[in-house]
């Protein structure tokens, strides 16, 4: 038995932008796999009250506040009071986090948690992100995107939903595993660690690349939450 026959958390969000740090959640959706082929997915659909919602995003996910509204909507202050129990839920009890890009999501969430008068999103975290895995294990050339690399294993999904790309990261981070004879055996905790060490040294490669080529660059360091200047 491995890691992978135990529990795990799947963890995407739907949100009003890119930038992790002012952007707002619209969806998050918290899965759980208790097993493999288990899936008990919850999904909240944010308020947006006093949110804009702006264009380019709605073309991306289709959330407006209209269809927002017919899909059910939780309050904000109620909504993230649930993720953060089930977040620390998880840290109580080692169950990993999975997700795609989940420095993104964790960070988002973080901000909107302490913007709403909550503490932060714990940091003990144990997170599986299959865009640093994936990275780090596999050399090839092409997107990075979950949708790409979900099709390229087969993998059919309505990209942009929550529910469907928690759902899609976690098979992915399957087959990644699948493919791999060493990951499967070690300890999440230690997996976790790895990444960390993986996404710093991505991005220093990534900041000398660009210095050399007198090209501008912005790192991102921090994972997998993003650090604040």
């Amino acid at each position: 038995m491995t890691w992978l026959d135990m529990p795990l958390l799947a963890l995407d969000t739907e949100t009003t932008g890119v930038d992790p740090l002012t952007a707002r959640p619209l969806s998050i959706c918290l899965g759980e796999s208790s097993r493999p082929g288990r899936w008990e997915p919850l999904t909240l659909y944010l308020d947006p009250t006093g949110i804009t919602i702006p264009e380019a995003v709605v073309k991306v996910h289709g959330l407006t506040a209209e269809r927002l509204a017919g899909l059910g909507t939780t309050d904000r202050v109620e909504a993230m009071a649930g993720v953060l129990s089930d977040l620390e839920d998880a840290v109580r009890l080692e169950t990993p986090v999975v997700g795609h890009n989940l420095r993104y999501d964790l960070t988002l969430l973080d901000c909107e948690a302490q913007r709403l008068g909550f503490g932060p999103v714990p940091r003990d975290l144990i997170v599986l992100d299959t865009l640093v895995l994936f990275r780090r294990l596999y050399h090839l050339t092409g997107s990075r995107r979950l949708g790409a690399l979900a099709e390229q294993n087969g993998i059919t999904f309505p990209a942009h939903d929550a529910e469907a790309d928690a759902l899609a990261s976690l098979r992915l981070l399957h087959i990644i595993a699948s493919k791999d004879e060493v990951i499967p055996h070690v300890e999440p905790r230690t997996l976790h660690e790895l990444q960390a060490c993986w996404y710093a040294a991505d991005q220093t490669a990534r900041t000398e690349q660009a210095f050399a080529e007198a090209r501008d660059w912005t790192p991102a360091f921090g994972w997998p939450f993003a650090e604040v200047a």
